[in-house]
């Protein structure tokens, strides 16, 4: 027979309480890494919720005077909205690159901004040769660009920009027929050459200015429709000039003008080798020197002005948006001291177009109701243009109220009205400017928007579809680029 199993004890009952205990442990460390979440973006706002915003200006290199002064303009017009209540509810998120006055920099700078950051725009570049990359870069990754300073004739081509583009400084479209008419009509001279370094914005103002002279000087005998001015494309940051001095100059008859389009390095080159090839070039005295806007620097004048070379800088003249001759809108004077007060410094070139332009892309977004590139560019135009409620510098929260309402703005900037039209392109006054007996800029004559528009060549026909055809359509821009 079977040994009989003495029974075993009953277990015990867990303590009373112990199990509640675990589920609160539970329970709490979920919270725990919910909220690590939450604050560690996992379950944040939507990408497109945020505004992202990416800058690629010229910290160093060649445009270095002008990189820093536009970042801060940037930086000021954010640190105001995002004080303000942001855009779209958030804070907007602002990332910087700089491109060393380097297009290939330039591109990487935006591919990094775009593949590491999601930027939703790119306020840059600061020259129009990173700017056609960065252009580039963008349009194909849905990346709205709007620049402050980049002023080149080739971004008013809808075939390059695909619409992705804008631009708070004004074309050289401008530049070119005032510069054209100044040397033609003011002074009455018939003979012209033009010097262009070789970047989109060299060349491009170069060549109308040549176009824009002959059209312009038809009525004098020399000068007939289709008359050459010589135009010659140089090396951007080479140490000798004197060649090309010798083929744009050395001419039967030789030019009584030549316009140098340029940047302050390679102007004081190309000043201190047409000095020296006075020598041995006598027409070259009775050559008037007229300069763009890129030689309106100290870092140009001054080199040439001071010992050793002590340069006549008394010949100089050259041709400007309006700004830079210190004629501005008048909320510019409110503006500035606000930039002053922010950086302890003077505002200088382009540092409030940059701000604007800030403005402008985050007009766009909260409007948009959501924050994406393709947003940016579908609202770029109605935020910066009539009709609406008038929006002015540093006024966000009554932005904020005008766009829930339903209702139109129209941005009215620190650099003036900050219209844009269709080509992305927005409109200017312009000077001649000279230097005095003391080496500082002086302006010589004044041509006004309405002035600068009566000179351009009139539209071949009404353009159809277009708010406004006296300022949509660039006449100046090439048959062949529109």
């Amino acid at each position: 027979m079977e040994e009989q199993q003495t029974p075993s004890a009953p277990a015990a009952a867990p303590a009373k309480g112990k199990g509640m205990w675990i589920g609160i442990v539970v329970v709490a460390i979920v919270i725990i890494i919910l909220l690590a979440a939450v604050f560690g973006g996992l379950f944040g706002p939507p990408e497109e919720q945020v505004l992202k915003v990416g800058t690629v200006l010229s910290i160093t290199g060649g445009l270095s005077p002008f990189g820093p002064g536009n970042k801060q303009g940037v930086i000021m017009a954010f640190e105001e909205i995002n004080a303000a209540g942001g855009v779209l509810g958030r804070p907007v998120e602002l990332f910087h690159q700089n491109d060393d006055t380097k297009p290939e920099t330039a591109r990487s700078a935006a591919t990094t901004l775009i593949s590491q950051n999601h930027v939703d725009a790119i306020i840059g570049a600061t020259g129009s040769g990173q700017c056609q990359v960065v252009i580039d870069v963008a349009k194909s990754n849905s990346v709205f660009e709007i620049s402050g300073s980049c002023t080149s004739v080739i971004f008013a081509n809808l075939t390059l920009t695909g619409g992705w583009w804008a631009r708070t400084a004004p074309p050289d479209l401008y530049q070119s027929v005032v510069a054209a008419s100044y040397a033609s009509q003011n002074l009455s001279l018939m003979r012209a050459a033009v010097i262009g370094i070789n970047n989109a914005y060299g060349v491009g103002l170069a060549e109308l200015f040549a176009e824009h002279f002959v059209r312009l000087g038809a009525p004098n005998a020399a000068i007939t429709p289709g008359s050459p001015v010589i135009v010659t494309e140089v090396q951007f940051g080479a140490t000798d000039y004197t060649t090309d001095l010798e083929t744009a100059l050395d001419t039967t008859p030789p030019p009584e003008i030549v316009y140098i389009v340029a940047y302050p390095a390679d102007g004081v080159q190309m000043m201190k080798d047409f000095e020296r090839g006075k020598a041995t070039h006598a027409g070259w005295a009775n050559v008037k020197l007229l300069f763009s806007e890129g030689l309106y620097d100290s870092a140009f004048k001054n080199p040439l002005h001071d010992p050793p070379n002590n340069f006549d800088t008394t010949a100089y003249e050259g041709t400007a948006p309006s700004s830079f001759g210190g004629i501005h809108e008048p909320l510019y004077d409110q503006w500035s001291a606000r930039f002053n007060t922010r950086w302890g410094e003077d505002a200088f070139l382009f540092d409030d177009n940059n701000y604007d332009a800030a403005y402008l892309v985050a007009l766009a977004a909260q409007k948009a109701g959501v924050a994406t590139g393709q947003a940016i560019k579908d609202n770029i135009f109605a935020v910066a243009n009539p009709p609406g409620t008038v929006i002015n510098p540093g006024e966000w929260a009554k932005a904020l109220t005008e766009i829930a309402a339903g209702n139109d703005i129209n941005y009215e900037g620190a650099s003036g009205a900050a219209d844009i039209d269709d080509l992305g392109d927005s409109l200017s006054g312009y000077i001649v400017w000279a230097v005095n007996a003391t080496n500082a800029f002086v302006n010589k004559e004044v041509f006004s928007e309405t002035l600068v528009v009566s000179l351009l060549p009139a539209p071949p026909a009404p353009v159809p579809a277009l708010r406004d055809s006296e300022i949509t359509w660039n006449p100046l821009v090439r048959a062949e680029d529109r």
